[in-house]
Protein backbone atom coordinates (compact mmCIF):
# COMPACT_ATOMS: atom_id res chain seq x y z
CA UNK A 1 0.00 0.00 0.00
CA UNK A 2 2.74 2.46 0.99
CA UNK A 3 6.15 1.02 0.30
CA UNK A 4 8.68 0.91 3.14
CA UNK A 5 6.47 2.80 5.59
CA UNK A 6 4.71 1.65 8.77
CA UNK A 7 1.89 3.67 10.28
CA UNK A 8 -0.49 3.62 13.25
CA UNK A 9 -4.13 3.69 12.14
CA UNK A 10 -5.44 6.30 14.58
CA UNK A 11 -2.20 8.22 15.10
CA UNK A 12 -2.41 11.19 12.74
CA UNK A 13 -2.04 14.96 12.77
CA UNK A 14 -5.00 17.09 11.78
CA UNK A 15 -4.03 20.47 10.39
CA UNK A 16 -6.61 22.60 8.61
CA UNK A 17 -7.30 20.94 5.23
CA UNK A 18 -4.96 17.96 5.64
CA UNK A 19 -4.59 14.82 7.74
CA UNK A 20 -0.97 13.68 8.07
CA UNK A 21 0.42 10.26 8.91
CA UNK A 22 4.11 9.86 9.70
CA UNK A 23 5.80 6.48 9.41
CA UNK A 24 6.98 4.99 12.71
CA UNK A 25 9.98 3.15 11.29
CA UNK A 26 13.30 4.55 10.07
CA UNK A 27 11.90 5.47 6.66
CA UNK A 28 10.57 8.99 7.21
CA UNK A 29 7.53 8.73 4.96
CA UNK A 30 4.62 11.13 5.13
CA UNK A 31 1.22 10.37 3.71
CA UNK A 32 -1.50 13.02 3.75
CA UNK A 33 -5.21 13.11 2.97
CA UNK A 34 -7.65 15.80 2.00
CA UNK A 35 -11.36 15.46 1.25
CA UNK A 36 -13.50 17.51 -1.09
CA UNK A 37 -17.29 17.48 -1.50
CA UNK A 38 -19.05 18.28 -4.74
CA UNK A 39 -22.43 18.00 -6.43
CA UNK A 40 -20.96 17.07 -9.79
CA UNK A 41 -17.49 15.53 -9.82
CA UNK A 42 -17.43 14.77 -13.56
CA UNK A 43 -15.90 18.14 -14.45
CA UNK A 44 -12.84 17.60 -12.22
CA UNK A 45 -11.97 14.00 -13.18
CA UNK A 46 -9.75 15.03 -16.08
CA UNK A 47 -7.78 17.62 -14.01
CA UNK A 48 -7.33 15.08 -11.20
CA UNK A 49 -5.97 12.58 -13.70
CA UNK A 50 -3.53 15.19 -14.95
CA UNK A 51 -2.35 15.74 -11.38
CA UNK A 52 -1.78 11.98 -11.09
CA UNK A 53 0.23 11.88 -14.31
CA UNK A 54 2.33 14.83 -13.12
CA UNK A 55 3.01 13.09 -9.77
CA UNK A 56 1.30 15.80 -7.72
CA UNK A 57 -1.02 13.16 -6.27
CA UNK A 58 -0.39 9.67 -4.91
CA UNK A 59 -3.98 8.65 -5.69
CA UNK A 60 -7.55 9.85 -5.38
CA UNK A 61 -10.66 7.87 -4.46
CA UNK A 62 -14.27 8.60 -5.34
CA UNK A 63 -16.64 7.53 -2.57
CA UNK A 64 -20.30 7.04 -3.49
CA UNK A 65 -22.81 6.58 -0.68
CA UNK A 66 -25.31 3.72 -0.81
CA UNK A 67 -28.09 4.85 -0.79
CA UNK A 68 -26.94 7.87 -2.75
CA UNK A 69 -26.65 11.35 -1.34
CA UNK A 70 -26.54 14.55 -3.32
CA UNK A 71 -22.88 15.27 -2.65
CA UNK A 72 -19.98 13.00 -3.57
CA UNK A 73 -16.78 12.79 -1.54
CA UNK A 74 -13.37 12.56 -3.19
CA UNK A 75 -10.39 11.65 -1.02
CA UNK A 76 -7.06 12.84 -2.41
CA UNK A 77 -3.79 11.44 -1.12
CA UNK A 78 -0.21 12.74 -1.16
CA UNK A 79 3.03 10.99 -0.28
CA UNK A 80 6.51 12.39 0.33
CA UNK A 81 9.24 13.07 2.84
CA UNK A 82 8.69 16.82 3.30
CA UNK A 83 5.50 18.48 4.46
CA UNK A 84 6.41 21.62 2.54
CA UNK A 85 6.17 19.72 -0.77
CA UNK A 86 2.83 18.16 0.17
CA UNK A 87 1.49 21.56 1.22
CA UNK A 88 2.65 23.10 -2.06
CA UNK A 89 0.97 20.44 -4.19
CA UNK A 90 -2.23 20.60 -2.13
CA UNK A 91 -2.49 24.39 -2.46
CA UNK A 92 -1.92 24.17 -6.20
CA UNK A 93 -4.61 21.51 -6.61
CA UNK A 94 -7.10 23.33 -4.36
CA UNK A 95 -6.66 26.55 -6.32
CA UNK A 96 -7.10 24.89 -9.71
CA UNK A 97 -10.10 22.80 -8.62
CA UNK A 98 -11.83 25.85 -7.15
CA UNK A 99 -11.18 27.75 -10.38
CA UNK A 100 -13.02 25.01 -12.26
CA UNK A 101 -15.96 24.84 -9.84
CA UNK A 102 -16.29 27.31 -6.99
CA UNK A 103 -19.07 25.26 -5.40
CA UNK A 104 -16.61 22.47 -4.50
CA UNK A 105 -15.86 22.42 -0.79
CA UNK A 106 -12.57 21.25 0.72
CA UNK A 107 -13.26 19.96 4.22
CA UNK A 108 -11.19 21.20 7.12
CA UNK A 109 -10.52 20.63 10.81
CA UNK A 110 -13.25 18.74 12.70
CA UNK A 111 -15.43 18.22 9.63
CA UNK A 112 -12.47 16.73 7.74
CA UNK A 113 -11.71 14.37 10.63
CA UNK A 114 -15.36 13.32 10.98
CA UNK A 115 -15.76 12.46 7.29
CA UNK A 116 -12.37 10.76 7.14
CA UNK A 117 -13.27 8.40 10.02
CA UNK A 118 -16.93 8.01 9.10
CA UNK A 119 -16.32 4.97 6.90
CA UNK A 120 -15.38 3.14 10.12
CA UNK A 121 -17.33 5.13 12.72
CA UNK A 122 -17.88 8.65 13.96
CA UNK A 123 -17.45 7.36 17.51
CA UNK A 124 -13.84 6.24 17.12
CA UNK A 125 -11.50 8.51 19.00
CA UNK A 126 -9.05 6.30 20.87
CA UNK A 127 -9.30 3.43 18.39
CA UNK A 128 -11.32 0.25 18.09
CA UNK A 129 -10.93 -3.46 18.53
CA UNK A 130 -11.03 -5.41 15.29
CA UNK A 131 -11.47 -9.07 14.49
CA UNK A 132 -12.22 -11.28 11.53
CA UNK A 133 -15.42 -13.31 11.42
CA UNK A 134 -16.04 -15.50 8.38
CA UNK A 135 -15.84 -13.08 5.38
CA UNK A 136 -16.44 -9.99 7.49
CA UNK A 137 -14.30 -7.56 9.41
CA UNK A 138 -15.83 -6.76 12.79
CA UNK A 139 -15.15 -3.45 14.52
CA UNK A 140 -16.01 -3.08 18.21
CA UNK A 141 -15.99 0.36 19.74
CA UNK A 142 -17.63 0.53 23.15
CA UNK A 143 -20.82 -1.53 23.06
CA UNK A 144 -21.24 -1.07 19.30
CA UNK A 145 -20.39 -3.53 16.55
CA UNK A 146 -19.94 -2.89 12.86
CA UNK A 147 -19.66 -5.68 10.26
CA UNK A 148 -17.89 -4.80 6.99
CA UNK A 149 -17.79 -7.00 3.91
CA UNK A 150 -15.79 -6.10 0.80
CA UNK A 151 -17.11 -6.90 -2.67
CA UNK A 152 -14.70 -6.34 -5.55
CA UNK A 153 -16.20 -4.88 -8.74
CA UNK A 154 -15.31 -6.01 -12.24
CA UNK A 155 -14.90 -2.63 -13.95
CA UNK A 156 -14.74 -4.11 -17.46
CA UNK A 157 -18.54 -4.39 -17.38
CA UNK A 158 -18.83 -0.75 -16.30
CA UNK A 159 -16.29 0.47 -18.86
CA UNK A 160 -18.13 -0.95 -21.87
CA UNK A 161 -21.49 0.25 -20.51
CA UNK A 162 -22.86 -3.31 -20.19
CA UNK A 163 -23.75 -2.13 -16.70
CA UNK A 164 -24.29 1.64 -16.33
CA UNK A 165 -22.99 2.81 -12.97
CA UNK A 166 -26.22 4.64 -12.10
CA UNK A 167 -28.13 1.38 -12.67
CA UNK A 168 -25.80 -0.52 -10.32
CA UNK A 169 -26.24 2.09 -7.57
CA UNK A 170 -30.01 1.90 -7.98
CA UNK A 171 -29.92 -1.91 -7.81
CA UNK A 172 -27.97 -1.83 -4.54
CA UNK A 173 -30.54 0.56 -3.10
CA UNK A 174 -33.39 -1.71 -4.25
CA UNK A 175 -31.69 -4.64 -2.48
CA UNK A 176 -31.64 -2.48 0.71
CA UNK A 177 -27.86 -2.38 0.83
CA UNK A 178 -26.02 0.27 2.83
CA UNK A 179 -22.40 1.26 2.61
CA UNK A 180 -19.99 2.86 0.16
CA UNK A 181 -18.76 2.25 -3.36
CA UNK A 182 -15.13 3.29 -3.74
CA UNK A 183 -13.15 3.86 -6.93
CA UNK A 184 -9.45 4.10 -6.11
CA UNK A 185 -7.75 5.85 -9.05
CA UNK A 186 -3.99 6.04 -9.65
CA UNK A 187 -1.34 5.54 -12.34
CA UNK A 188 0.39 2.24 -13.05
CA UNK A 189 4.01 1.62 -14.05
CA UNK A 190 3.18 2.45 -17.67
CA UNK A 191 1.69 5.82 -16.71
CA UNK A 192 -1.85 4.65 -17.49
CA UNK A 193 -4.83 5.73 -15.40
CA UNK A 194 -6.21 2.67 -13.60
CA UNK A 195 -8.87 1.99 -10.98
CA UNK A 196 -9.62 -0.61 -8.34
CA UNK A 197 -13.29 -0.54 -7.34
CA UNK A 198 -15.20 -2.18 -4.53
CA UNK A 199 -18.41 -2.01 -2.53
CA UNK A 200 -18.15 -1.79 1.27
CA UNK A 201 -21.23 -3.57 2.62
CA UNK A 202 -21.78 -2.22 6.15
CA UNK A 203 -24.13 -3.72 8.74
CA UNK A 204 -24.63 -3.27 12.48
CA UNK A 205 -26.30 -6.67 12.84
CA UNK A 206 -24.73 -9.59 11.00
CA UNK A 207 -28.14 -11.29 10.66
CA UNK A 208 -29.86 -8.27 9.09
CA UNK A 209 -30.54 -8.32 5.36
CA UNK A 210 -28.43 -11.41 4.87
CA UNK A 211 -29.02 -11.85 1.13
CA UNK A 212 -26.17 -13.02 -1.08
CA UNK A 213 -25.58 -9.67 -2.79
CA UNK A 214 -22.91 -11.08 -5.13
CA UNK A 215 -25.35 -13.68 -6.46
CA UNK A 216 -28.21 -11.19 -6.76
CA UNK A 217 -26.16 -8.57 -8.62
CA UNK A 218 -24.47 -11.09 -10.92
CA UNK A 219 -27.79 -12.70 -11.83
CA UNK A 220 -29.42 -9.31 -12.40
CA UNK A 221 -26.75 -8.23 -14.91
CA UNK A 222 -25.89 -11.71 -16.22
CA UNK A 223 -22.15 -11.28 -15.64
CA UNK A 224 -19.62 -11.67 -12.84
CA UNK A 225 -19.74 -8.10 -11.64
CA UNK A 226 -19.37 -8.62 -7.86
CA UNK A 227 -17.00 -10.96 -6.06
CA UNK A 228 -16.76 -11.15 -2.29
CA UNK A 229 -13.27 -10.52 -0.95
CA UNK A 230 -11.71 -12.37 1.98
CA UNK A 231 -10.30 -9.47 4.04
CA UNK A 232 -7.77 -9.62 6.85
CA UNK A 233 -7.24 -7.27 9.77
CA UNK A 234 -4.82 -5.10 7.77
CA UNK A 235 -7.70 -4.35 5.38
CA UNK A 236 -8.91 -1.77 7.93
CA UNK A 237 -6.07 0.50 6.77
CA UNK A 238 -7.22 0.10 3.18
CA UNK A 239 -10.83 0.85 4.11
CA UNK A 240 -9.97 3.98 6.10
CA UNK A 241 -7.52 5.26 3.50
CA UNK A 242 -9.91 4.37 0.61
CA UNK A 243 -7.05 2.67 -1.17
CA UNK A 244 -7.15 -0.43 -3.39
CA UNK A 245 -8.29 -3.64 -1.65
CA UNK A 246 -6.68 -5.91 -4.26
CA UNK A 247 -4.21 -5.76 -7.15
CA UNK A 248 -6.99 -6.03 -9.74
CA UNK A 249 -6.71 -2.73 -11.56
CA UNK A 250 -8.63 -1.75 -14.69
CA UNK A 251 -7.47 0.80 -17.22
CA UNK A 252 -9.81 3.76 -17.71
CA UNK A 253 -9.47 6.64 -20.14
CA UNK A 254 -8.58 10.14 -19.09
CA UNK A 255 -12.18 11.37 -19.51
CA UNK A 256 -13.40 8.59 -17.19
CA UNK A 257 -16.38 7.55 -19.31
CA UNK A 258 -17.14 4.98 -16.63
CA UNK A 259 -18.75 7.75 -14.52
CA UNK A 260 -20.76 9.60 -17.18
CA UNK A 261 -23.96 7.68 -16.49
CA UNK A 262 -24.04 9.50 -13.12
CA UNK A 263 -24.86 12.78 -14.84
CA UNK A 264 -28.13 14.24 -13.61
CA UNK A 265 -29.24 14.73 -17.21
CA UNK A 266 -31.30 12.20 -19.15
CA UNK A 267 -29.55 11.96 -22.52
CA UNK A 268 -31.83 9.19 -23.73
CA UNK A 269 -35.07 11.21 -23.70
CA UNK A 270 -34.89 14.63 -25.33
CA UNK A 271 -38.11 15.93 -23.76
CA UNK A 272 -36.88 15.06 -20.25
CA UNK A 273 -33.47 16.49 -21.10
CA UNK A 274 -35.02 19.78 -22.24
CA UNK A 275 -36.94 20.04 -18.95
CA UNK A 276 -33.73 19.42 -16.98
CA UNK A 277 -31.89 21.94 -19.15
CA UNK A 278 -34.47 24.65 -18.35
CA UNK A 279 -34.23 23.88 -14.62
CA UNK A 280 -30.47 24.26 -14.80
CA UNK A 281 -30.77 27.64 -16.50
CA UNK A 282 -33.15 28.75 -13.77
CA UNK A 283 -30.95 27.44 -10.95
CA UNK A 284 -28.01 29.40 -12.36
CA UNK A 285 -30.09 32.58 -12.77
CA UNK A 286 -29.60 32.74 -16.52
CA UNK A 287 -32.08 34.75 -18.58
CA UNK A 288 -33.49 32.79 -21.49
CA UNK A 289 -36.29 32.61 -24.06
CA UNK A 290 -37.59 29.28 -25.26
CA UNK A 291 -37.94 29.79 -29.02
CA UNK A 292 -38.79 26.12 -29.55
CA UNK A 293 -38.87 23.13 -27.17
CA UNK A 294 -35.23 22.44 -28.13
CA UNK A 295 -33.99 25.94 -28.99
CA UNK A 296 -33.07 28.57 -26.38
CA UNK A 297 -31.91 32.17 -26.59
CA UNK A 298 -29.74 32.72 -23.51
CA UNK A 299 -28.55 35.96 -21.91
CA UNK A 300 -29.35 37.77 -25.18
CA UNK A 301 -25.95 36.58 -26.40
CA UNK A 302 -26.20 33.08 -27.79
CA UNK A 303 -28.48 30.35 -29.06
CA UNK A 304 -28.50 26.80 -27.76
CA UNK A 305 -29.93 24.09 -30.03
CA UNK A 306 -30.50 20.57 -28.67
CA UNK A 307 -30.81 17.67 -31.10
CA UNK A 308 -31.10 13.96 -30.61
CA UNK A 309 -29.59 13.12 -34.00
CA UNK A 310 -27.53 14.65 -36.77
CA UNK A 311 -30.23 16.83 -38.39
CA UNK A 312 -28.46 18.83 -41.07
CA UNK A 313 -31.66 20.52 -42.25
CA UNK A 314 -32.39 22.07 -38.84
CA UNK A 315 -28.75 23.03 -38.35
CA UNK A 316 -28.46 24.82 -41.71
CA UNK A 317 -31.76 26.62 -41.16
CA UNK A 318 -30.52 27.90 -37.79
CA UNK A 319 -27.15 29.00 -39.19
CA UNK A 320 -28.70 30.81 -42.14
CA UNK A 321 -31.02 32.77 -39.86
CA UNK A 322 -28.84 33.57 -36.84
CA UNK A 323 -25.17 32.86 -37.52
CA UNK A 324 -24.21 36.44 -38.37
CA UNK A 325 -25.90 37.77 -35.21
CA UNK A 326 -25.19 35.37 -32.34
CA UNK A 327 -22.88 32.71 -31.04
CA UNK A 328 -24.46 29.26 -31.45
CA UNK A 329 -24.14 26.07 -29.41
CA UNK A 330 -25.39 22.84 -30.94
CA UNK A 331 -25.69 19.82 -28.66
CA UNK A 332 -26.09 16.35 -30.23
CA UNK A 333 -27.26 13.89 -27.57
CA UNK A 334 -26.49 10.71 -29.52
CA UNK A 335 -22.71 10.27 -29.55
CA UNK A 336 -22.59 8.38 -32.88
CA UNK A 337 -24.66 11.12 -34.50
CA UNK A 338 -22.36 13.72 -32.97
CA UNK A 339 -19.37 11.97 -34.58
CA UNK A 340 -21.16 12.03 -37.95
CA UNK A 341 -21.58 15.79 -37.76
CA UNK A 342 -18.00 16.40 -36.65
CA UNK A 343 -16.57 14.19 -39.39
CA UNK A 344 -18.77 15.65 -42.14
CA UNK A 345 -17.77 18.67 -44.20
CA UNK A 346 -21.27 20.12 -44.07
CA UNK A 347 -20.53 22.39 -41.12
CA UNK A 348 -17.03 23.84 -41.14
CA UNK A 349 -14.88 25.27 -38.35
CA UNK A 350 -16.77 28.50 -37.77
CA UNK A 351 -15.73 31.07 -35.18
CA UNK A 352 -19.25 31.61 -33.87
CA UNK A 353 -20.24 27.95 -33.62
CA UNK A 354 -19.55 25.28 -31.00
CA UNK A 355 -20.77 21.70 -31.47
CA UNK A 356 -21.09 19.73 -28.25
CA UNK A 357 -21.31 16.04 -27.44
CA UNK A 358 -23.05 14.95 -24.23
CA UNK A 359 -19.58 14.61 -22.66
CA UNK A 360 -18.76 18.20 -23.60
CA UNK A 361 -22.07 19.30 -22.15
CA UNK A 362 -21.43 17.59 -18.81
CA UNK A 363 -18.18 19.58 -18.55
CA UNK A 364 -19.92 22.86 -19.35
CA UNK A 365 -20.08 25.34 -16.49
CA UNK A 366 -23.49 27.00 -16.48
CA UNK A 367 -22.27 29.70 -14.13
CA UNK A 368 -19.79 30.81 -16.79
CA UNK A 369 -22.26 30.82 -19.67
CA UNK A 370 -22.97 34.54 -19.39
CA UNK A 371 -19.31 35.51 -19.59
CA UNK A 372 -17.63 36.70 -22.74
CA UNK A 373 -14.53 34.53 -22.29
CA UNK A 374 -16.62 31.34 -22.61
CA UNK A 375 -17.81 32.41 -26.03
CA UNK A 376 -14.36 33.50 -27.16
CA UNK A 377 -12.74 30.24 -26.03
CA UNK A 378 -15.48 27.89 -27.16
Amino acid sequence: MVKKGKFKLFSFLLESYLIYYKSINKNSKLIAFSILECDNFLRIIKPLNEFLLNKYLFYYSIQLNIPQKRKTMIIISFIGEKRSNIDKFFNLIKEQINNIDKSISFLRNRKLKRHFLHVLSNNIEGGANSMKQSNSLVLKYGDNLKFIQIHQINCDSLKNQMVPLHSLLKALKNFNQKGYMVFNVRTNNRQKIVTNAYFLDIKHDVASNSINIDKEINQLYNCELFKKSNPNISSIFRILWRVNVSDNFYTINNDADIFFSLSHFNFHDISKFNTQFVKNLQLNNLDYYCLKPNLFFIEEKFLFLILEDYNLKDIKKLLEKFFSQYFIFILILNHKEYRKLIESNEVGLLDNLKILSFKDFVMLDFLEMNKENLLKNA
